[in-house]
């Protein structure tokens, strides 16, 4: 009755932030134009030639009204995106064409989002080891509507990044773990890989670094404990490391032997990525990689206002000044999440389980794809959105718990929590059509 209720509530608060945001915010709710052409051009250039075509890869572009036909882009297939990770938008176009793939598309994106937020916030209260005074309801109201609001999610309203399958499906594997259903996932994990092989490949070099690890410093049972099985053995992590390892494997292939069969492709090469090619503008090192804990890049301020300001416009000035306060005061409240997600992963035994690869695999990312990170703050900070809930979340506990009383927890809790979503709406009113 209790998870009917808070699963009511989730869905109430998503759809009363969809419909304010469709009112107010400056770019909508929807997909982007260029969005909406780069994804309707691939999956109909799949359904015009074939769909296993160039070995399932298609094209990424946004052009209008040009021509699909495989012998105009033969040489430009894109290598990042296969039919595999699109499946959801191959099938709506499939069946309805152009005009229900923009429609049903950013639904089904904001479904998926929906249930990341629904997951992130059962497994964290689920998750939890210390007492806290708060109703279990608030908490886990409060932890789903820090991951729905936050930035990088409302990034995906515009344009979805295939982070938001991965982490679906990633999240629904913990949640079958968890509930002693491993065979389903297994099966959650693999699909998550097939979404995004290269988060696979992350959490695959996280669980093989933590068996390596315990060898080394020959205490071998302590490895299971950040394994999703509980009490895992042998079996267990082999079923894991393959779960994920197996779609890496395939989508590797289909990347090899496109690169061996086609006569050309599009797309950045793995050193330009980290941003060590020799040409590398876009790289800002660790910094920029970074630049996402603000929820907008800092240059997203300067747009237009900067001129005016060097010519004396006051209101230029205000704005400029503004606009960077509120992205650094979300910088600011993003390492304090961070600081509550690492209070909460220690504390809890579940907990480190369920988030501690999805944090290694998020700084594995930053750490390494730098030049990447700093292009790009859509889809690579997605996963942020669910470590930053988790935080913020915690620390509110915590902060209950150090008050020492139900009643003055949740009133000191209402003004913090509310003025942090009016700056994260602040935020996301921000958000440039670039992302």
């Amino acid at each position: 009755m209790q998870l009917s209720l808070r699963v009511i509530a989730y869905i109430f608060i998503f759809l009363f932030y969809i419909a304010f945001m469709h009112f107010y915010a400056p770019l909508g709710i929807g997909w982007l134009d260029w969005h909406a052409q780069r994804i309707f051009n691939a999956v109909e250039f799949l359904k015009i030639n074939g769909y296993f075509i160039s070995y399932g890869f298609s094209i990424w572009d946004t052009c209008s009204d040009c021509s699909l036909e495989y012998i105009a882009w033969k040489d430009k297939i894109y290598l990042s995106v296969s039919s595999l990770s699109m499946l959801p938008y191959i099938l709506i176009n499939h069946f309805g064409g152009k005009e229900l793939l923009f429609f049903l598309g950013p639904l089904v994106d904001k479904l998926v989002i929906l249930i990341c937020g629904i997951f992130v916030s059962e497994l964290f209260i689920s998750s939890l080891k210390i007492h806290t005074r708060l109703p279990i309801i608030i908490v886990g109201l409060a932890c789903f509507t820090f991951f729905i609001i936050s930035p990088w999610s409302y990034k995906m309203f515009l344009a979805a990044w295939l982070e938001i399958y991965f982490l679906l499906f990633f999240l629904a594997g913990m949640l079958f773990f968890k509930n002693n259903l491993p065979n389903f996932g297994y099966i959650c994990f693999f699909i998550a890989g097939l979404f995004h092989f290269q988060w696979a490949a992350a959490l695959l070099i996280f669980y093989t670094l933590v068996v390596a690890a315990s060898y080394s410093v020959n205490k071998k049972n302590h490895a299971t404990r950040y394994f999703p099985v509980l009490q895992s053995n042998f079996l267990d992590i082999t079923k894991t490391l393959l779960s994920l390892l197996i779609p890496v494997i395939v989508i590797f292939l289909a990347r090899f032997f496109a690169q061996q069969d086609l006569s050309g492709m599009v797309g950045s090469s793995i050193l330009y990525r980290i941003g060590i090619s020799g040409d590398d503008i876009h790289n800002g090192g660790l910094l920029g990689a970074l630049q996402f804990l603000g929820g907008n890049r800092i240059t997203q301020c300067l747009q237009g206002n900067i001129t005016n300001s060097i010519s004396g416009d006051v209101l230029a000035n205000i704005a400029l000044f503004n606009c960077l306060l509120s992205i650094l005061g979300m910088a600011l409240i993003s390492l304090i999440s961070i600081a509550g997600a690492y209070a909460f992963v220690k504390s809890s035994s579940v907990g480190k389980q369920i988030f501690i690869p999805l944090i290694f695999s998020l700084i594995f990312f930053i750490t390494i794809f730098q030049q990447s990170l700093s292009v790009h703050l859509m889809g690579y900070s997605f996963i942020f959105s669910a470590i930053f809930a988790i935080g913020l979340s915690h620390l509110m506990i915590i902060g209950n718990n150090w008050l020492k009383s139900s009643i003055l927890g949740f009133t000191f809790s209402f003004p913090c929590i509310l003025g942090i979503l009016i700056l994260l709406t602040r935020v996301n009113f921000l958000t440039g059509v670039n992302g």
